[in-house]
């Protein structure tokens, strides 16, 4: 009888195997999972006031493991205003209303699913998947944590981030051409992903510090460049026109170690502040900073420059100097900065064309890019630049391309006044001669020691 009951239970172990595979076994047993679902973490930005969508976010399968088809059943642990989860021909709302859809996968099957949130959300969110015939071998966790930000939309859907170290904390006037070259406070820094055929409308700063982001004033600008070399703004460019290499995205900062800059790209237009400049006669006042426009250069409180400069030829026995007048006209204003253009009459056979830049919004500043140039040929005794006073105010001097063909020389005449001497005793050929830059400040201006990039895509951070 022994004998018989041993070879009957044997009989029913080799029918059990052969009905119920040893992958079967485990998977009932609850001791091998054979649903994947990754990733297991995900980061979505949420937003109280629309639906964000982050398409292809989640990716299941059925690892055939059992050879099994499995309805999957989905929950949502936590609140949200609106959690769907969608696919082509799919949509598993979650949250607020909650609709029992299962979605079927067959042995070796995947499906990718996307997400769609609106906040207010709770933080962190957890998406359960299970087939309640098999909760062991399938239930599976997604933990995902919720950022709020109400300014982004994942439209957005590049990040380019700049990671400055500085060795002075201060004020950062950030120019970034269409061709990707960085300019802080006038000097270039570093070349960063082009911006060039992105809609103006389409780039967005953020500042972040401390773990919090704020969207910082903006605009783009159009700029030309003529045959040789002169660069000169045109206006504003409308968010739907296309960025050139020459165009220019400007903004101010706050620089110290542990902040960024963020420049997201490729999204749709978010409002921008309005413009506050005021031209009051000579006037110009940009939300409490206020610069006056004379027939030689600009002034403030605490600080001029006269843009006209003087020249001076061998004429005469006696020595005389001539300095030519200029004008003034408004270029463009928009919410960050107002640009106005200076050209000397040119009487002298010699011209002075100036751009000065007036930051608004509490950056309160003026950053003044000056082309000189000469008509007469010949040997000139001494040509002289900008008497810059700076008696009240952080002050600046970058030489652009000026030094590359003329002689270029600072002479202090005291603590708080330079001339910016251009040549002595040197022949003209007649041109323009490049650019150099006057920037003063009423706040301190930061050091930059190095300006870091990385580059990051969407959905993901």
């Amino acid at each position: 009888m022994y004998g018989v009951f041993m070879v009957l239970a044997l009989l029913l172990f080799l029918a059990f195997l052969l009905l119920h595979p040893l992958g079967l076994q485990a998977v009932l047993a609850g001791r091998e999972k054979d649903v994947q679902v990754t990733p297991s973490e995900l980061t979505v930005f949420v937003s109280n006031a629309s639906v964000f969508c982050y398409s292809d976010t989640l990716e299941l399968k059925n690892l055939g493991v059992a050879g099994l088809t499995y309805a999957l059943n989905f929950s949502l642990e936590g609140s949200a205003a609106v959690f769907e989860l969608r696919s082509r021909s799919l949509t598993i709302p979650l949250a607020p209303a909650v609709a029992v859809k299962q979605l079927r996968l067959e042995p070796g099957a995947s499906a990718k699913l996307g997400v769609c949130v609106k906040g207010p959300a709770s933080a962190p969110l957890k998406l359960h998947v299970w087939d309640p015939r098999y909760p062991e071998a399938t239930e599976q966790v997604v933990s995902v944590k919720v950022v709020y930000t109400d300014w982004w939309n994942n439209t957005f859907s590049r990040r380019v981030e700049l990671e400055p170290v500085v060795s002075k904390d201060g004020l950062a006037l950030f120019e970034v051409t269409g061709a990707g070259e960085v300019y802080v406070n006038g000097r270039y820094v570093r070349r960063v992903r082009s911006l060039a055929g992105l809609p103006a409308g389409s780039v967005a700063v953020v500042y972040r510090v401390g773990g919090a982001d704020y969207l910082l004033p903006s605009q783009v600008e159009a700029w030309f460049k003529h045959r040789d070399g002169f660069l000169e703004p045109r206006g504003l460019k409308a968010p739907g026109e296309a960025i050139g290499a020459d165009d220019r995205l400007v903004f101010a900062a706050y620089l110290t170690n542990g902040s960024g800059i963020h420049l997201y790209l490729g999204g749709g237009p978010l409002s921008q502040p309005e413009p506050k400049v005021e031209v009051l006669g000579s006037r110009v006042v940009v939300d409490g900073f206020s610069v006056d426009l004379n027939d030689f250069g600009f002034s403030s409180s605490g600080f001029s420059a006269n843009l006209s400069g003087s020249i001076a030829y061998p004429f005469w026995r006696m020595r005389e100097d001539y300095s030519d007048p200029g004008r003034w006209r408004l270029v463009l204003s928009g919410p960050v900065r107002t640009i106005f253009a200076f050209n000397t009459s040119g009487i002298w056979q010699y011209r002075v064309e100036a751009f000065l830049t007036v930051w608004g919004r509490g950056a309160n500043s003026t950053l003044a890019y000056v082309w000189p140039s000469v008509e007469y040929r010949g040997i000139i005794l001494e040509w002289l630049g900008p008497l810059v006073s700076y008696a009240n105010a952080t002050f600046m001097f970058e030489c652009g391309t000026t030094c590359e063909v003329l002689p270029v020389k600072l002479e202090p005449m005291n603590e708080t006044a330079t001339r910016i001497v251009l040549c002595r005793d040197y022949w003209q050929p007649g041109a323009r001669y490049g650019y150099y830059v006057l920037l003063f400040s009423k706040l301190e201006l930061a050091e930059l020691k190095s300006l870091g990039v990385k580059l990051s895509s969407f959905p993901g951070g």
